[in-house]
């Protein structure tokens, strides 16, 4: 592998979480928010392959992932939200804003970290819910279905997972700021 590519692949792999979430912010589930940030890559591969020149690779894959995106809504026209260009450059915009805003504060990586500590903490039956809901995308009524819960009852479980998450995930990061 030539060193060119070498950083490439390194500087691209570095950039994964704010690309992920942008993506998944914006196509809300985690296996097509998945097959689109392969598909920048790939077309990121292919463009270096074909002697492209790119002075700043994370607005280029950001820019290739809102045109994926678009593509992604174009084809799910039947969903019940459809957006468009305006939005998805509004949405880059503030993003890209609070972002230069103060780079230094970009906790994402810390904030991941800690989540994935805060997920594996958890007893299995949540952890099986919040996989039911977030990894699989099943919809409240067949995870309520699947469980034999209500509805409700599954929505109040999920509302709690997620204060507690947050909580723990603010608590962890407070601790590391103390170099706790």
């Amino acid at each position: 592998m030539s060193e060119a590519l070498k950083q490439v692949t390194t500087e691209f792999l570095a950039s994964r979480p704010q690309l992920m979430a942008f993506i998944y912010g914006l196509v809300r589930h985690p296996q097509t928010a998945e097959d689109i940030y392969q598909d920048v890559w790939l077309k990121l591969a292919g463009a270096l392959e074909n002697g492209t020149v790119i002075e700043n690779q994370t607005n280029w894959c950001r820019a290739v992932a809102k045109n994926l995106i678009l593509q992604h809504w174009r084809e799910q026209r039947v969903a019940k939200v459809v957006a468009d260009s305006t939005l998805l450059e509004f949405v880059d915009y503030v993003e890209l804003a609070f972002a230069e805003a103060d780079p230094s504060k970009d906790r994402w990586p810390d904030r991941q970290y800690a989540l994935n500590q805060c997920v594996d903490a958890l007893p299995e039956k949540s952890k099986r819910l919040l996989l039911l809901k977030y990894e699989e995308g099943f919809s409240i009524g067949v995870i309520a279905s699947h469980l034999r819960q209500s509805t409700a009852a599954v929505i109040k479980a999920l509302v709690r997972l997620r204060e507690a998450l947050a909580l723990c995930v603010e608590k962890k990061l407070k601790l590391q700021e103390l170099g706790l």
